[in-house]
C-alpha cells in the first residue's frame, strides 16, 4: 500500500460520511458532528489556542486513516499532563507548549485514538501516522507532541514508548454495570453505612416532589440546548469566577442540537412541572458520557441525583454497561464509581528541552515516592 498524507485545517474539508466511516468503535466525541460543533462555533480556534491540524492518510484517493490533531502554542487546559507542560514553559521561558496535540478538546475522557479503516493494516497505519507526526513537528520546529486520554483499547499504548514518548497517568472515575438487576441491587454493593446515606439522599429527592427522567436529544426541544448553555454558564461562573471565560459558547450547544442530537441525552429534574436541573450525556454503544450540568433551583443532593443516581438507575434498566461521569471528584468514588487510570503521552523533540523535562520529572517522582 502506497500512502500519502495531507493536513486539513478545518474538519469540514473532510466529508462527514468518510470521517464517520472510521469511527464505529470510537467514543462519540470523536465523531465528525461533535468536532464540527467545536470548530464551527469558534470554541476551537486559533484564538483559543487550538488550531485544527487533522492528519489524513490516503491510499490513492481514499482516506484510510485520520489522526485528529491540533497545533498549539500553549498548554493551558489540557488536563492530562497535570500542568507539566505549562509549568515547564513558565519555569524556563522555553516554548514547551508549542506542539501538536491529540485530544478531544475540553473533553477529558479516556477516548482519544487515531481513526482507522477497519479493513486496513492497523499496525502499519498507526506507524505511518506517528512517523508523519514526528516529521511534521520537527519540520515546523515544534517542541512537543502530546497525546491525551488515550482510549484503553488503543494500539498507541504499546507503540509510543518505543518512539520516545513518556507516559503520564491520572485517575479517572468510571461506573460499570456489574449485572445489576435494579438500583437497589446496585446499592447492595455498598457497605451498610454508605448504602444508608445514598438511600437517604435519593429518597429526599422524591420526598421533595422532584421527578427525574431521561430525554433523548432527538426528542428534546431547542430550548433544552439553550437552557443547557445557560446552566453551563452558571455552573462555570460559580466554580471558575468571572475572570476566566467559558471554553464553550452558545453556538456550540445549538450546533449539538442541530447535528449531534442523536448522541445526546438529557437527565432532566422537574418540580411542579418546571425544569429545575439538567445534565447532558453523550451515548454510544452501551455507554454514557456525562458532560455538563446545572440547576435553576438549589436543592440538597440534586446534583448527585441528576448526574449519578438517576443515570445509574437508567443504565441498569436499559442494559447500559458503562458511565463516564467526567474528570475528577472524590464524591463520585464514594457513590459507586471506580477509579481507573487514564494515560497520556508526551514526546520532546529538542534535546535541551528533553533533558530539562526529564530532570523535572525525576525530581517530582523523588518527592512523590521518596526512598
Amino acid at each position: 500500500m502506497e500512502t500519502r498524507a495531507k493536513i486539513f485545517s478545518r474538519i469540514e474539508e473532510i466529508a462527514s460520511e468518510k470521517w464517520n466511516s472510521l469511527t464505529p468503535g470510537s467514543a462519540p466525541m470523536l465523531e465528525f458532528e461533535y468536532l464540527y460543533a467545536l470548530e464551527k462555533s469558534g470554541s476551537v480556534s486559533a484564538e483559543k489556542g487550538y488550531r485544527p491540524f487533522h492528519l489524513a492518510l490516503f491510499n490513492g484517493s481514499e482516506i484510510v486513516a485520520i489522526a485528529p490533531l491540533y497545533q498549539r502554542d500553549r498548554a493551558w487546559v489540557e488536563f492530562g499532563d497535570g500542568g507539566l507542560i505549562e509549568f515547564l514553559s513558565e519555569l524556563t521561558g522555553l516554548p514547551f507548549g508549542s506542539g501538536l496535540v491529540g485530544s478531544i478538546p475540553y473533553t477529558p475522557i479516556p477516548g482519544y485514538d487515531f481513526l482507522i479503516d477497519p479493513k486496513g493494516d492497523a499496525a502499519r497505519i498507526y506507524s505511518e501516522l506517528l512517523d508523519k507526526i514526528d516529521e511534521t513537528a520537527m519540520d515546523r520546529g515544534l517542541s512537543t507532541t502530546r497525546l491525551y486520554f488515550i482510549a484503553p483499547e488503543s494500539r498507541l499504548h504499546s507503540m509510543l514508548a518505543d518512539r520516545g514518548y513518556i507516559r503520564l497517568s491520572s485517575s479517572h472515575p468510571l461506573w460499570f454495570n456489574r449485572g445489576y438487576r435494579s438500583f437497589d441491587d446496585f446499592l447492595g454493593s455498598f457497605k451498610s453505612s454508605r448504602r444508608t446515606k445514598i438511600k437517604r439522599e435519593w429518597r429526599s429527592i422524591g420526598a421533595g416532589g422532584i421527578e427525574i427522567g431521561m430525554v433523548p436529544g432527538q426528542n428534546a426541544p431547542t430550548s433544552f440546548y439553550q437552557e443547557l448553555y445557560m446552566l453551563y454558564r452558571h455552573t462555570w461562573t460559580r466554580h471558575m469566577g468571572q475572570l476566566v471565560r467559558p471554553f464553550l459558547n452558545e453556538s456550540f450547544f445549538m450546533l449539538l442540537g442541530g447535528h449531534f442530537a442523536h448522541r445526546c441525552s438529557f437527565s432532566v429534574s422537574q418540580m411542579s412541572g418546571k425544569r429545575i436541573a439538567m445534565a447532558l450525556f453523550y451515548n454510544k454503544a452501551g455507554s454514557l458520557y456525562g458532560r455538563y450540568w446545572g440547576c435553576f433551583h438549589e436543592v440538597p443532593f440534586l446534583h448527585f441525583a441528576t448526574c449519578y443516581y438517576y443515570p445509574i438507575a437508567y443504565a441498569i434498566q436499559n442494559g447500559i454497561g458503562m458511565i463516564d461521569p467526567g474528570f475528577g471528584g472524590e464524591h463520585k468514588i464514594i457513590r459507586g464509581f471506580e477509579n481507573r487510570y487514564a494515560h497520556h503521552y508526551v514526546k520532546f523533540y529538542d534535546d535541551n528541552q528533553r533533558r530539562i523535562a526529564y530532570a523535572v520529572l525525576d525530581q517530582m517522582r523523588s518527592q512523590l515516592f521518596p526512598k
